[in-house]
């Protein structure tokens, strides 16, 4: 899919040229989850799976269209948020009005996408970062890429209902391409990691969808906030190994678990960012399986179809580390897979994962890091 594909498709819609096409990627997290809610650290890369935006200023209300969802409900950008899929443009419409101080003009937009929904890659993320620089673009409005995430964080806390990190919409916007990018999200400190030549990522899709909001995501943030309160401490990137322990009794089994898994997830990061750059191999294996398993056994935000996945990827032929990515109940797994065994390491995830998930057909995305959101050329 190209810039062209999405402003043709507009003119057969519209019937004119679109004024700008925009697009922003969609990521895979590869170590990191569940911890920017607590202002801790995440390792995503961006991926050459994008959403594209072609669009022009009307008078009217504005309309969306996107090749996957149909016609959205018309909305004007200083009215109500609709019900529909079109609320991440609305909301993001919202945002920048409160950032700029005045209301963005309405839109005809297509919305065209090879970012797969509901599985864990944050296509979300991926629209709002997309109609965010969209807007930028038509108003030369001057926002930086940290400042269009966090609009996008509003977005989805304020107007789409879920109590979102910022990991995906900063991965969305600012990316490198052969890179992924170690994330302090209480300060926003990044740093870029290349990922080494020889490995490929892979997306090994269960094809169980997920939905957030109807999910057991807000929950699972305010248990951490919960555990926090209880340690004393201002979120639990602060507390360490010795003082979730010494607090058991008072935080609880569950809150218990939420605090060790958020706690040890952070080290996790911490060490696979240096056995990357080391090309530690062995320690990159054990880092992703440890992260999979804590998502699975403490922090309970892994599904049958996940674990079943995971576990075929860490028996198949060229895995070199492979964990549960995204929010979870449901969604993808990621790997990352020695360059040139791809296709034998399918073969073997698939019919290892078809004999114990009989009725969900797998689906592979072979994937490359890519830059971040941009006005497409």
């Amino acid at each position: 899919m190209t810039s062209t594909d999405v402003a043709g498709a507009f003119h057969q819609r519209f019937g004119v040229s679109p004024s700008v096409v925009t697009q922003a990627p969609g990521r895979v997290n590869l170590i990191g989850e569940h911890t920017d809610t607590s202002e801790g650290f995440v390792f995503p890369t961006a991926i050459d799976r994008r959403v594209w935006v072609a669009a022009r200023v009307v008078e009217g209300p504005s309309r969306l269209v996107s090749d996957r969802l149909g016609d959205a409900e018309p909305f004007d950008t200083r009215g109500e948020i609709p019900g529909d899929w079109s609320r991440y443009a609305a909301g993001m419409a919202k945002e920048l009005a409160s950032w700029a101080g005045r209301p963005m003009p309405n839109l005809e937009a297509y919305v065209a996408s090879d970012l797969p929904i509901g599985s864990g890659l944050s296509s979300s993320a991926a629209m709002e970062m997309a109609f965010g620089v969209l807007w930028q673009e038509l108003l030369r409005l001057d926002l930086s890429g940290r400042e269009l995430a966090r609009l996008g964080q509003q977005c989805e806390h304020e107007h789409i209902g879920v109590q979102c990190g910022i990991m995906d919409q900063m991965a969305s916007a600012l990316g490198r391409a052969g890179h992924a990018m170690f994330i302090d999200t209480r300060n926003l400190d990044l740093a870029y990691v290349p990922i080494p030549s020889t490995l490929t990522i892979v997306v090994c899709d269960t094809m169980k969808p997920r939905e957030l909001s109807d999910s057991a995501y807000n929950e699972r943030r305010l248990q951490t906030i919960e555990a926090s309160e209880v340690l004393k401490t201002c979120t639990l990137r602060d507390a360490t190994a010795e003082q979730i322990e010494g607090g058991r009794d008072q935080l609880g089994e569950v809150r218990y678990r939420r605090a060790r898994h958020v706690q040890s997830e952070n080290e996790r990061c911490h060490r696979f960012v240096d056995a990357l750059r080391e090309g530690e191999i062995d320690q990159i294996y054990v880092l992703m399986r440890q992260s999979h398993e804590s998502l699975r056994d403490d922090f309970e935000v892994s599904c049958p179809e996940l674990d079943a996945m995971a576990e075929a990827c860490w028996q198949a032929p060229g895995c070199i580390g492979a964990r549960m990515t995204g929010a979870g109940f449901g969604g993808a797994c990621v790997a990352l897979v020695e360059r040139g065994r791809t296709s034998v390491f399918r073969e073997a995830v698939s019919a290892h994962y078809l004999l114990h998930v009989a009725d969900r057909m797998p689906r592979f995305l072979v994937c490359e890091s890519a830059d971040g959101a941009a006005v497409a050329g």
